[in-house]
């Protein structure tokens, strides 16, 4: 007698479903209603989120008991499965700003001398801080003439913003103000910090809830070449800094562009600082490149107590150039570990092809084990990478040609397993539509959902040229393979092979094809509704030139668009547009308006189909396909 999998005792379907992966326990739990019910419990969704997922937002607040384990395991299967099918929960307008920070779910909007700081996760109302007392307090400029204030939102965390505030005609006499957003601040003073900056040259900040950290790229190195500087100072009286220099400069540490080359960030009390360059000047005998990261504790920035990495493998020369233009690099939180990961994105022609091929890849982050006192010098020169003389290729003839004006860099190939790259389009992906750099206005990874999102302008989405091209957002997504999946149209010429060969044994990921949201506006009623949405007109607009700056998290897409001129970027005091994109269900996101009437349990009593926003229900799709969708 067979016996069916919704039959067996609690206890062995419960040992089965927790050797599954995350995605395949929902999977289970959709084939049949028995099945279902037995994977609701809670036990067992404990399990399969804290197998994957045990630092996700969702698991937290199920930790927090804010929400049902059960309820946390659909919120992540939803989100991720939104962002491989490039269906969105909900859009909205948020309303007009002239800069804006986003992190943590809290989105910060500065308009004028006021910012308003909403929660896109939930309902409350928005909390208004108005900046007036701090402009007045920064001294004016000893030309006759008032001098404009020039604010900067920095940084936000832990409810706390960074707001940099200068004079025009006064960049070295500028301001930053660690400011509290709670709504009932302690004490009732909301300014924490306030700190003199010399020099806002590529000005940036990162702090917690205890420390803020700064940096400029003002400080001069023994090869003449400017570099990183860092300080630091305690927010709180209870987390004091240790004795430490006036400021820590980042000697050595090459790359100028924030985002492209240089990446900072703080996670789990420690600063982290990235480069992905090996040198200012461009050698010509050099085969390898590597990461650079650089790590203190947040309480102790002093050189003896850094953690430097000079030798973290990125790529071999030889796999081809980049097109520097599209790189981009950030640093990653793992939901699974909780670690720093390194994910960037490169277009390459790889191995010789004239074809570009734009790859996102991920690397970990591994310093040197501290060493013991009595170590050797041979020893020391191992452990930090450092040498006398550079590791060369034994088989390269260009080896020979090394010379003391000479500086390369050498290591043996690493393997690449399938983990450590996303290629924009699988090998069988024929003939897909990508789209140039003039056309794609923002570009971020979601690692945590394994997707790429860019925001690209679609010129052929609704031929209107009244309007200009529609604004998009273009998704790549891809999940683990069955054990005994292969691809059906599987392509095995040499001109597509891959340039990171397969590992025997290795996993093998199934990529969903690169699609497009929303539909033409033609479609439905709602998608045309959408495109009303994802593209505003912005508050100062002339013509189709727009320039758009945007933050991508686990959850939520934000950007804002504003004119611009036909060339460069657009002004900072230039008004723009904010819209935010939910690939999560929850509340609709807040707009800045003022309070609006609420209903009975707290909730926005809004019209569901009002243009500023969309949202989506069930039944949705076939609502759109038999146009009854508003």
């Amino acid at each position: 007698m067979t016996i069916s999998l919704d039959r067996l005792p609690f206890d062995i379907l419960f040992y089965i479903a927790s050797t599954l992966q995350f995605d395949d326990v929902l999977s289970l739990g959709h084939t049949c209603r028995q099945l279902k019910a037995l994977l609701e419990e809670s036990t067992l969704c404990r399990r399969a989120i804290e197998a994957d997922f045990l630092h996700s937002k969702e698991a937290l607040l199920a930790q927090n008991q804010t929400i049902t384990y059960n309820e946390a395991l659909r919120g992540i299967f939803s989100r991720r499965n939104a962002f491989s099918s490039a269906q969105p929960f909900a859009a909205r307008v948020i309303g007009p700003a002239s800069a804006f920070t986003y992190r943590q779910g809290i989105l910060c909007l500065l308009r004028g001398n006021t910012i308003h700081v909403s929660d896109m996760h939930s309902s409350s109302g928005s909390v208004e801080i108005d900046l007036s007392s701090i402009i007045n307090s920064v001294p004016e400029s000893s030309s006759s003439s008032r001098s404009e204030p020039k604010l900067s939102l920095l940084y936000y965390s832990d409810e706390i913003i960074a707001v940099h505030v200068e004079r025009k005609g006064r960049s070295n006499n500028g301001r930053i103000f660690a400011i509290s957003t709670k709504r009932y601040p302690s004490g009732g003073n909301r300014v924490l910090k306030e700190v003199e900056v010399e020099s806002s040259y590529k000005l940036f900040a990162r702090h917690t809830e205890s420390f803020l950290y700064y940096g400029t790229y003002t400080g001069t190195g023994s090869h003449g070449h400017h570099e990183w500087e860092i300080r630091g100072i305690s927010l709180s009286d209870r987390r004091l800094l240790s004795p430490c220099p006036p400021r820590l400069q980042l000697e050595e540490f090459f790359g100028t562009d924030i985002g492209s080359t240089i990446a900072f960030e703080i996670h789990d009390g420690f600063f982290y600082a990235l480069s992905n360059q090996t040198s200012f000047d461009v050698e010509e005998l050099d085969w390898t490149s590597f990461y650079h990261c650089v790590r203190f504790r947040l309480d102790r920035p002093v050189p003896q107590e850094m953690d430097i990495n000079r030798q973290l493998y990125r790529r071999q020369h030889a796999e081809g150039p980049i097109h520097d233009s599209w790189t981009d690099l950030t640093l990653q939180v793992d939901e699974s570990t909780n670690r720093l990961v390194i994910v960037e994105s490169r277009r390459e022609w790889q191995n010789g092809s004239s074809r570009q091929l734009r790859t996102f890849y991920v690397s970990g982050i591994k310093f040197p084990d501290k060493l013991d006192p009595n170590t050797s010098s041979i020893d020391t020169t191992s452990a930090t990478g450092a040498t006398n003389s550079p590791l060369l290729p034994i088989d390269d003839p260009f080896s020979r040609l090394v010379d003391s004006s000479n500086n390369p860099h050498w290591a043996p190939t690493q393997p690449r397993y399938a983990w450590n790259h996303h290629p924009e389009f699988p090998a069988n992906s024929g003939t897909t539509r990508s789209f140039i750099l003039a056309r794609t206005k923002f570009r971020a990874y979601n690692y945590s959902c394994s997707s790429f999102v860019d925001m690209v302008e679609d010129e052929k989405c609704c031929n209107d040229a009244a309007s200009g091209p529609c604004l998009r957002i273009r998704i790549g997504s891809r999940r683990l393979a069955p054990a005994d999946w292969a691809p059906h149209d599987k392509i095995t010429s040499p001109k597509d092979k891959s340039p990171s060969p397969p590992i025997d044994g290795d996993d093998v990921y199934r990529q969903s094809r690169v699609q497009m949201w929303p539909p033409p506006a033609s479609k439905c009623p709602c998608s045309a509704r959408l495109h009303q949405i994802l593209n505003p007109q912005p508050p100062s607009a002339s013509g189709f030139n727009n320039f758009i700056t945007g933050v991508l998290d686990e959850r939520t897409l934000v950007y804002m668009i504003r004119s611009s001129r036909s060339y460069g970027s657009a002004d900072d005091n230039t008004l723009g547009t904010v819209v935010v994109i939910k690939f999560n269900s929850g509340p609709l996101p807040p707009s800045s308006s003022d309070a609006q009437p609420l209903g009975v349990h707290g909730e926005h009593m809004e019209d569901e189909f009002a243009p500023s926003h969309w949202h989506w229900t069930p039944g949705q799709s076939r609502a759109c396909e038999n146009g009854e969708c508003r």
